[in-house]
């Protein structure tokens, strides 16, 4: 196949999106105003996801019409990533507790092995203290440690055969790109390459502290626990009052920790606008909310006998999760541009690793025009047979 293809953005979103087109046979360049490898600060890029996922594949904080599909197709993509021992893939198992009653959202059934927490053992139930009503659930999940499966994601995707170029892009710029076909992975840029629909343009900020060396946390038999835990609003809360949750992802190089889901909007310099401030505390001039660290710690230290400390070495990190609304934020769909057959794949909302593979196949199936489910037959057999050693 000679016809190049330009993925524009070297994200999560793009990065997969050329792999599965780069194993199918076709010559793909990504374009991007900035490599994940040449940013030494992430903090100067929040608007860059995929410096800062936590990248347990959940289907958390995004909105689709066509989620449940995208995710299945994204979930089995990875699991099957697991049968290989691809770099950085695990599975956790995860815990969704809450402190008052709550609905279940329409994910719970997707996930393996869900079940209620009533009859899990009570000690292994994360917890701020004894004696104390707690609701939930919990299942199995897949879970990307970044710092293992993002640089061997790249490194397929450059043994592959595909190329990466460093250019800014303007709206100019796309009638004069040497492709017919454009994927448009650009994250908080398109709206400034291309026409957004969506009136609403909203993002999500997020809080994320990393504390190096900690170790995996575990059930009895030995499984790697992860959870989310939200207490009643009067503990934690957003501006508006509703209940916000704190999370632990443990990983081979420590814990990241969170989190904050602060929605507002960027301005024309890409800067954060809305800010009802309620963050106390201060690392290394970042200000987060105390609750990251005064609530996990309750947890850790109840549940697993062990701690963490705003004394501790920590690294705090901030990124932004973009929206665009909250009716069918993910715009995954075709249009015409400047000459070009525009792609369109952004909006994952916190979902940017967990989509990556469903979007992707999506795209391949319609680009390819083979089915999806011989799409992924044929890039897991590819991608099997890559050696590994070389890959990683």
């Amino acid at each position: 196949m000679s016809d190049k293809i330009v993925v524009i953005g070297s994200g999560v979103s793009g990065i997969t999106t050329a792999v599965a087109l780069q194993l199918l046979g076709y010559e793909t360049e990504i374009i991007t105003d900035k490599k994940p490898s040449d940013i030494a600060e992430k903090n100067a890029h929040p608007e860059f996801a995929s410096l800062f996922p936590s990248a347990s594949v959940i289907p958390h904080s995004v909105y689709s019409d066509r989620l449940e599909e995208l995710f299945k197709r994204s979930q089995s993509f990875f699991y099957e990533l697991h049968k290989y021992v691809f770099p950085g893939i695990t599975t956790h198992k995860h815990f969704e507790v809450f402190e008052f009653k709550t609905k279940q959202p329409h994910y719970c059934n997707w996930m393996p092995n869900f079940r209620t927490i009533d009859n899990f053992p009570e000690n292994e139930i994360p917890r701020r203290f004894n004696e104390q009503p707690l609701y939930g659930w919990l299942f199995d999940c897949i879970f990307a440690d970044w710092s293992l499966y993002f640089p061997a994601l790249i490194a397929l995707y450059l043994q592959s055969g595909g190329t990466v170029r460093t250019q800014k892009l303007e709206k100019k710029d796309l009638g004069t790109l040497k492709s017919d076909v454009v994927i448009n992975c650009s994250g908080t840029g398109a709206p400034y390459l291309f026409d957004d629909p969506s009136d609403n343009q909203l993002i999500m900020r997020g809080h994320l502290l990393h504390k190096a060396k900690a170790p995996l946390l575990t059930t009895n038999a030995d499984e790697i626990i992860s959870y989310n835990y939200t207490p009643q609003p009067d503990v934690y809360s957003d501006a508006d009052g509703n209940a916000c949750d704190v999370y632990c992802y443990p990983r081979k190089d420590g814990w990241i920790l969170g989190g904050s889901r602060q929605v507002g909007q960027l301005n024309k310099q890409n800067d954060w606008e809305n800010i009802n401030e309620i963050s106390t505390y201060t690392i290394e001039d970042i200000r987060f909310p105390q609750e990251i660290i005064t609530l996990n710690n309750e947890i850790l230290n109840q549940t697993y006998s062990q701690s963490i400390e705003i004394s501790d070495d920590i690294n705090p990190l901030v990124g932004y999760r973009y929206i665009r609304n909250r009716k069918n934020g993910l715009r995954l769909e075709k249009e015409n541009v400047s000459g070009k057959t525009v792609y369109h794949n952004y909006g994952h909302g916190g979902a940017g690793v967990t989509l990556s593979w469903g979007c992707a196949l999506e795209i391949a199936h319609e680009i390819a025009a083979q089915d999806p489910n011989e799409i992924q037959a044929d890039l897991l057999y590819k991608i099997s047979e890559i050696d590994m050693d070389k890959r990683s």
